[in-house]
């Protein structure tokens, strides 16, 4: 049966002579069954010396002469075989290649029970062996660049731009390094205005990809009719206006990283073209049947719990697993307020004031530390802007959830009996009532725009389309 066997095999007799050296061991080794059968000469298919290989130890069952002979080619009794020993060697040339071969060698019994000799298979498995030590070694390059990164932080007051000396921000700092070397996709969880992008940016910064593009990406900012165009660009004649190519975003950040704040205001219809991107299944721009590829790495951001969006139907759960590797929760201000002064300080710096935390009035202090940000970093900042401004403080004091108040001046300047049909159109009317709404809510919430989406019982993305289309953006 050896001899049809499409696996190297080879037997040998008590005598240690060759007695079955099938086809595959022919083609495996370069050496024919006519040339060996009924030889001892096997070591010298593999040896320059004569020594026993691993079926001439497994005849003689000399198994302190087997791990003593093959001690460093990972020497073991089969787990899957019994009786049979196993090794790994590796030859400079092997039938004219440099080659890993694995030996699993058996004894042959008779009916009675006694060893007559030994059936040796043997397998090629360099490329199994490449790909792992191909493997090991990137685990150690990359174990070796996240000792030094980590090593050159300490407890760092600063880690690229993100300021903080808390507890917490150690933690994220770790998490940054982590994420950093190696290249799986990262979803970041904070608040708004904690520095989301500052914390992507410091994973690209920090990564190998640092010499590429870090191309940030608003995704409640586009139009879901442009969202395609936007992330794979087009082509000349694509459609009314397209007089030229465009290329999109996934061809400007080859070989970076790509950056999706509020990646949950993606359509769904975008998360499925997106992600045979990120697969490697390549896009193809508007108007064009060609497949485009790109090298790139998401990080992705968002202030919501995107399990309940894929719970609600919002995010498709392919596309979350795929994002979902790696997370980074940010603390909200509120949580690290032993990192104020730090923040301050950076601020104030940044300003060209000569302002310090230290140096601040006690009631300041105090005031500054009672207070509960819920605008974050972000609100810190203008509140210290204004801070300078003024000379005093002044916090953003958030409305509750009520629905927002409507000035009586906004009604009648709108719904007026006095605007005829012709002057004023029920479209207009309606408009102008909705742009006036809108700052209404907006002056409210001190700008804050997700708490005026929330005021209004829409969307951030719906909001700031309105604002688009109202002229409004420019106003901020």
């Amino acid at each position: 049966m050896l001899k049809y066997t499409p696996i190297a095999q080879f037997a040998i007799g008590l005598d240690h002579r060759v007695k079955v050296w099938n086809r595959a061991c022919e083609v495996l080794t370069g050496v024919s069954a006519e040339a060996i059968i009924g030889t001892d000469h096997q070591w010298k298919i593999f040896y320059p010396k004569k020594r026993p290989v691993l079926a001439d130890l497994v005849v003689e069952q000399d198994y302190d002469n087997f791990l003593e002979i093959y001690g460093t080619k990972n020497p073991a009794e089969s787990n899957i075989v019994p009786n049979a020993w196993e090794a790994t060697d590796y030859f400079e040339n092997f039938n004219g290649k440099p080659r890993y071969i694995y030996f699993l060698a058996a004894p042959v019994f008779d009916h009675e029970g006694n060893i007559t000799g030994a059936v040796t298979t043997l397998q090629d498995v360099t490329l199994r062996k490449m790909q792992e030590e191909a493997m090991k070694r990137e685990s150690e390059q990359l174990q070796q660049q996240y000792s030094l990164l980590r090593s050159s932080m300490g407890e760092r007051f600063k880690f690229c731009n993100i300021i903080g000396k808390s507890q917490k921000m150690q933690e994220v700092y770790d998490v940054i390094v982590r994420a950093a070397v190696c290249a799986d996709s990262v979803v970041i969880h904070g608040e708004s205005g904690v520095g989301k992008e500052l914390v992507a940016r410091a994973i690209h910064d920090s990564s190998q990809r640092k010499n590429a593009p870090f191309l940030p990406v608003n995704c409640g900012a586009i139009s879901e009719s442009l969202l395609e165009n936007e992330f794979f660009g087009h082509v000349k004649g694509a459609f009314t206006g397209a007089y030229n190519d465009k290329e999109g975003f996934l061809s400007h950040v080859q070989g970076g990283t790509l950056f999706l704040d509020e990646v949950g205001e993606l359509s769904l219809n975008m998360q499925v073209k997106l992600l045979r991107a990120i697969e490697g299944g390549g896009y193809s721009p508007v108007g064009s049947n060609e497949v485009l590829y790109s090298d790139f790495r998401i990080v992705a951001a968002s202030n919501q719990n995107l399990w309940d969006e894929v719970t609600k139907g919002q995010l498709r759960s392919d596309f979350f697993y795929r994002l979902y590797v790696i997370p980074v929760d940010i603390p909200p201000l509120r949580e690290r307020k032993e990192d104020l002064a730090l923040l301050a300080d950076y601020f104030f710096s940044q300003m060209e004031s000569p302002l310090q935390f230290d140096a601040l009035p006690g009631k300041d202090i105090k005031a500054l530390y009672n207070y509960h940000w819920p605008g974050n970093v972000r609100e810190l900042q203008n509140v210290l802007r204004r801070y300078i401004a003024f000379n005093s403080l002044e916090f953003m004091a958030l409305p509750e959830d009520a629905p927002p108040e409507i000035p009586p001046e906004i009604l009648s300047g709108v719904i007026d009996g006095r605007d005829s049909a012709t002057d004023l159109p029920l479209t207009d009317a309606v408009g102008r009532f909705e742009k006036q709404l809108i700052l209404s809510v907006l002056h409210l919430t001190r700008w804050h725009r997700e708490a005026a989406a929330k005021k209004l019982g829409i969307s951030r993305r719906t909001l700031y389309r309105k604002m688009m289309a109202h002229g409004l953006i420019s106003t901020l």
